[in-house]
């Protein structure tokens, strides 16, 4: 069987690559008109600078924390642990790129200008720079590295139990496909269930590797049912548990915030009572 390996994430799909920018396109829209107001501001009236309030801020950005001057100034004095131009080439397939970052900062500045300047939501603007936040989620959940030798897939890190296969789906997004892994019950809860590949690496081999183990005949062992016993009756107290802090706590969002991990770590246990480990 051929070996085959690959590699997709953010330094080889420009698609991943500008899912990670989006954080610095968030923070850029919010700090960026921020301080160009302030500088209007201070411009308009030069003695709000003498303010208490300004001068607290400044002495802070003197002397306040590990981003102060006081932390960063010996790091910046000192040629070994100064940053180099190099480090922001972009050489070596480098995420990211001085240039990059000061595009994704400005974008996303005049993104959310504009989104002021026609009246949105502040909800839509909000929803929108809190979900540029926490893009790389779908990033960290889209990079995929796998490696197939002598008949042998891993995937991130982990090998596939090709023996207990009982399906494989797949999809083509442009020049990546999707897999999706089956598995006969009790294979294990963080066994390789989905990889992204792209199509110029050797797909054809990692479906064969596939295929031949969904061909396989795997030993079903019958569950513990003292461990799906207690499973079951400790997810059923977990839910219970959230039920009851959702209606007893007076205020709601602490409620909901109690209901929801507490509920969550109840589903989670019933599922595992149920289905088995």
């Amino acid at each position: 069987m051929p070996s085959t390996e690959w590699s997709y994430d953010a330094a080889t799909s420009r698609s991943l690559r500008l899912l990670s920018h989006l954080p610095v396109a968030a923070f850029g829209g919010v700090f960026l008109p921020a301080a160009g107001a302030s500088v209007a501001f201070v411009l308009a009236d030069p003695g709000v600078l003498r303010s208490p309030f300004v001068l607290l801020v400044a002495l802070l950005a003197l002397v306040g924390g590990p981003t102060s001057l006081l932390y960063l100034w010996p790091m910046l004095a000192d040629p070994d642990q100064r940053p180099t131009r190099s480090a922001f080439s972009g050489t070596d397939r480098s995420l990211f790129t001085a240039r990059s970052v000061v595009a994704a900062a400005v974008a996303g500045a005049l993104a959310v200008v504009a989104l002021v300047a026609v009246g949105a939501p502040f909800e839509a603007v909000y929803g929108l720079v809190v979900g540029c936040v926490f893009s790389p989620i779908l990033v960290a959940v889209a990079t995929t590295t796998g490696q197939l030798d002598d008949g042998e897939l891993t995937i991130n890190r982990r090998e596939v139990p090709l023996h207990r296969l009982t399906g494989v789906r797949s999809i083509r997004v442009r020049g990546v496909v999707v897999l999706w892994l089956f598995y006969a019950p009790r294979s294990g809860l963080f066994v390789p269930r989905a990889a992204a590949v792209p199509a110029d690496a050797g797909v054809g081999a990692i479906r064969g590797a596939l295929e031949a183990g969904i061909e396989a005949d795997p030993e079903l062992e019958p569950p513990d049912r003292a461990v799906q016993a207690v499973g079951v009756v400790m997810g059923a107290l977990f839910l219970a548990f959230g039920a009851a802090a959702y209606v007893a706590l007076d205020e709601p969002a602490v409620g909901l915030y109690v209901a929801a991990v507490a509920g969550g770590m109840g589903a989670f246990l019933c599922l595992l009572g149920i289905r088995g480990v």
